[in-house]
């Protein structure tokens, strides 16, 4: 489980979008310090960008470093990768001149900088230019010769083609992108990798135990996909199993017994932070400070699918006999 979920996620998320273009390289190391670019991108030239990834295929034209950051970038973050880019620029000089090739300035890299907001007044001072032509709002360029550009990411407009970005965002951004990456059609490109990536990130929010309230909010959101998930990979085992010719049949089951048995620890053992997480935000959701401990002993032993169910119900709840309601119908052994 990694200690950053949300970059993580980000990270995920650009690999699975851009790998299709040409090559992707997470943390590239940079020789000239121990520093790494978090996404490289170099495009196959035999490829051709398609609309599918929307703007995000406008920066995979040539080679990109990708910085994603959760919370807004600093001025001395953006130093930091710019100063990591030129290392880069370097590196790679370096590297042409030992196989006696040139490398143009055209073909070192641009440092694309992704961040959910950026004060007016830091874009003023980095003398950062929006409204482009060809771009959309909350894409800014520095001066030409920089290779820098920042993407402020709740500043990009509610289209399409801002999707894939957006939905790196923070809170209502980035919930509106999951509602509408959940309403793809089943057989849109990325969606089932961006599904996966979801489900991912909710199970590092779990594992993770304490939560910003902001991330409690997005843990709840997720609950629809992850169950989503969860079923998918049901079927898929047990479609996998329906495939099994007899003579391998016991032996091929009992792999999947055991897959889904691992998958199924891995669940129990993210149960006890789930439910924790849940409680708090029902005691949250029917304003009181504390559920009576009956009512948390009931939750406590619902099985892990249905502290799920609960999650995503728990939305819609207005009081505490919504929950009764719910708990009445739901309790382990029913159905």
């Amino acid at each position: 489980m990694s200690q950053f979920p949300h970059d993580e996620f980000a990270k995920g998320l650009l690999d699975s979008l851009l790998s299709p273009l040409g090559e992707v390289k997470i943390q590239l190391a940079i020789a000239s310090e121990a520093r790494a670019a978090d996404i490289y991108f170099s495009p196959n030239s035999q490829v051709v960008v398609t609309s599918d990834i929307g703007l995000l295929g406008q920066f995979a034209t040539g080679s990109v470093v990708f910085e994603p950051f959760r919370n807004p970038v600093s001025i001395l973050e953006i130093r930091s990768c710019m100063s990591k880019l030129y290392d880069l620029h370097g590196d790679l000089i370096r590297q042409s001149e030992k196989k006696a090739e040139k490398i143009t300035d055209a073909q070192l890299p641009m440092l694309w900088i992704l961040t959910p907001t950026l004060s007016a007044e830091k874009l003023a001072g980095l003398g950062a230019i929006n409204k482009l032509e060809g771009w959309e709002s909350g894409v800014y360029l520095l001066a030409p010769l920089l290779k820098v550009g920042i993407i402020v990411i709740h500043q990009l407009p509610k289209t399409p083609a801002t999707l894939w970005l957006r939905l790196m965002g923070r809170g209502r951004v980035q919930t509106e992108a999951i509602s509408e990456v959940a309403e793809l059609p089943v057989d849109s490109p990325y969606r089932e990798d961006a599904q996966k990536l979801l489900a991912n990130l909710r199970s590092n929010l779990a594992a993770k135990g304490v939560l910003e309230s902001e991330e409690e909010e997005l843990f709840m959101r997720l609950s629809p996909i992850y169950l989503e998930q969860i079923e998918a990979a049901k079927q898929q085992a047990e479609h996998q199993g329906r495939q099994i010719g007899l003579a391998e049949g016991e032996q091929r089951g009992r792999q999947i017994g055991l897959a889904e048995g691992e998958q199924r620890g891995r669940q129990i053992g993210l149960a006890e932070g789930e439910q924790t997480i849940v409680l708090r935000q029902l005691a949250r959701r029917l304003q009181v400070e504390q559920l009576p401990p009956q009512l948390q002993a009931q939750i406590q032993s619902l099985p892990p699918v249905k502290t799920e169910e609960l999650a995503d119900a728990l939305l819609d709840f207005q009081g505490i006999p919504d929950l009764l309601a719910w708990l009445a119908t739901n309790q382990q052994g029913d159905g």
